[in-house]
């Protein structure tokens, strides 16, 4: 069953974001990465359902990185902005503080709330994503194609093609296994769709650099609330090293590796996540079949 099947439009000050929900409880903001958008934690918000049910309220908003749509042409794509627009969906559902979940390029986003908005987020999970001044080849190599005349629209018609999604510098480097054709669909067809989009996704593109989280990696030292870092032993990305660099950084965090997955986690192997977030929440009562309650709550 798949909670976040339908979306509805919120306006916010830089422009319209579609967001799936699922539960009326404790919120859970869930942020993914580049070329996706709130589908990609279906699979965990399944599981949390199962657990939590309505005591969690999980919001996956579609963030302006290439699968979103509509457009937003005067939205600030730089990873402050889109840190500004988390801040603004917040306020528009009304909710003061959240958990803040985040995945590969979320993540990068989720870094620079906390740092920026420490008392809006509740508690921070960081799941396979850059840190300090980590810049992934691959992104690097997206950017410069990007930029070339008319690459936007030869790019989008080419990544119709399952061998080109399985390719290194595009899915094939973020999952392990191939992502369903439905889903894949809805990631690829506003890109593919509408040069609005496109023009979108070359602006955040273009806008990246190393130097952002190299000013606000250091500053989650003075975050001071729970934080779970979870990394794929496999991952292809982000450096490892930043995984243990922000494990250290952060001084409430727990370090947590998981087996057979890509960056992806969510959308390749979410049951390790799904069992990682049931502990870093707590588990209610009752707890799930195996009887066995889940041994961490947050403070």
């Amino acid at each position: 069953m798949n909670m976040l099947s339908s979306r509805r439009m919120v306006q916010l000050p830089s422009g319209w974001v579609g967001v799936r929900e699922h539960g009326n409880g404790r919120p859970v903001v869930l942020l993914h990465g580049l070329v996706a958008n709130g589908l990609v934690w279906r699979h965990v918000v399944d599981g949390l359902d199962a657990r939590f049910g309505d005591q969690i309220r999980c919001i996956a908003p579609d963030l302006a990185l290439g699968s979103h749509t509509p457009a937003v042409p005067d939205a600030d794509l730089s990873l402050p902005g889109l840190a500004r627009t988390v801040i603004d969906l917040l306020d528009a559902l009304g909710i003061e503080e959240a958990v803040l979940v985040g995945n590969g390029y979320g993540g990068d986003i989720a870094q620079v709330v906390a740092a920026c908005y420490p008392r809006r987020v509740e508690a921070l999970v960081l799941v396979a994503t850059n840190a300090f001044d980590s810049d992934p080849w691959p992104v690097k190599v997206l950017s410069r194609l990007a930029s070339l005349p008319g690459a936007g629209l030869v790019q989008s018609k080419a990544i119709g093609l399952k061998p080109v999604q399985r390719l290194r510098i595009t899915y094939g480097g973020a999952t392990k296994r191939p992502i369903p054709a439905d889903i894949m669909a809805e990631y690829l067809r506003p890109l593919r769709s509408d040069p609005l989009v496109r023009k979108d996704f070359r602006r955040f593109l273009g806008g990246l650099s190393p130097a952002y989280l190299a000013e606000y990696s250091p500053r989650l030292a003075n975050y001071d609330r729970p934080a779970l870092v979870v990394w794929p032993r496999e991952e292809r990305y982000f450096p490892a090293e930043g995984a243990a660099r922000l494990a250290r950084t952060l001084p409430r965090a727990t370090l947590e590796y998981v087996d057979d997955s890509y960056a992806w986690v969510p959308e390749d192997n979410p049951a390790p996540l799904v069992a990682l977030l049931c502990e870093f929440l707590g588990c209610p009562e009752p707890v799930a079949e195996s009887g066995q309650p889940c041994s961490t709550t947050l403070d």
